[in-house]
């Protein structure tokens, strides 16, 4: 579907203009947000700006779901372990699909469990833009079961209008970006610990294999990346299951993170 034929919509064009408008002004997000719904119907949306020395800072957010608890436990250090985090973190940008960037083995992961499938959401896609001073912006925009997925004809509309949204985002960046003083003590610390977790009874290869587990890899992903064969990935992670005590992917992800949460502060 061209572009043309996607924004071939009088509320879509107004939407677009009023964006324009609301550029460097405290209104931008929610026009940005009512731009979106012009395109696509969604139930959840939230916006957020990652930075690599940092913790998320949340700039606009509408649950449909009333499970707050979850996206708390998130932006206290899950976010780490999330496949747009680390889409943003590699500097890339543009309209993606979850199903895009997961891992193969994400849907059967502790942290699909733990964070994603308690948020009740069947589907998310998102926008990432790149701004200044390695600042990413990420665009959520979730469904429910109140929704069916986001299908191919809604997608083509939301990609559509993928340009005009980052133009809009890196404009609105240059006045957020002398506003910003991120602290960046808190993030460092815990990723620091993830990074070191089980240093202490890990082997180095064994905690390059925990931290591709815990990310949601299935054995022939990670050892592919770590360029040994499914068979010697299999037998490190038998025996970080041994070496921590845990006998699952999701007790040893509730493990690591009541440990290295609990002297962070929050």
């Amino acid at each position: 579907m061209s572009t043309r034929n996607s924004l071939n919509d009088h509320s879509l064009i107004h939407g677009v203009a009023d964006l324009i408008l609301a550029v460097g002004q405290p209104n931008f997000i929610d026009k940005l947000t009512y731009l979106l719904r012009s395109a696509a119907s969604f139930d959840d949306y939230v916006m957020l700006i990652y930075h690599p020395s940092s913790a998320p800072q949340v700039l606009s957010s509408s649950f449909a779901n009333t499970d707050l608890a979850v996206w708390e436990r998130y932006i206290q250090g899950a976010y780490l372990l999330s496949p747009f985090y680390d889409y943003c973190m590699r500097g890339k940008d543009g309209f993606v699909s979850l199903d895009e960037i997961a891992p193969d083995g994400f849907y059967d992961s502790a942290y699909y469990d733990n964070y994603f499938r308690p948020s009740r959401l069947i589907d998310e896609v998102c926008f990432v833009v790149q701004g200044y001073d390695n600042f990413s912006y990420l665009l959520s925009l979730g469904r429910t079961q109140t929704l069916a997925k986001f299908n191919q004809r809604v997608l083509d509309k939301l990609k559509a209008l993928s340009p005009i949204l980052q133009a809009a985002v890196q404009l609105d960046d240059q006045r957020r970006h002398a506003e910003r003083h991120p602290d960046p003590t808190s993030h460092a610390a815990l990723k620091q610990r993830l990074l070191n977790y089980g240093q202490d009874k890990l082997t180095s290869r064994e905690q390059d294999v925990m931290q591709l587990l815990i990310r949601g890899y299935s054995s022939k992903e990670a050892a592919q990346v770590l360029a040994i064969s499914p068979e010697t990935e299999r037998v490190h992670r038998k025996n970080i299951y041994a070496k921590l005590e845990v006998v699952s992917q999701k007790e040893l992800l509730s493990q690591l993170f009541e440990e290295i949460l609990s002297d962070i502060p929050a």
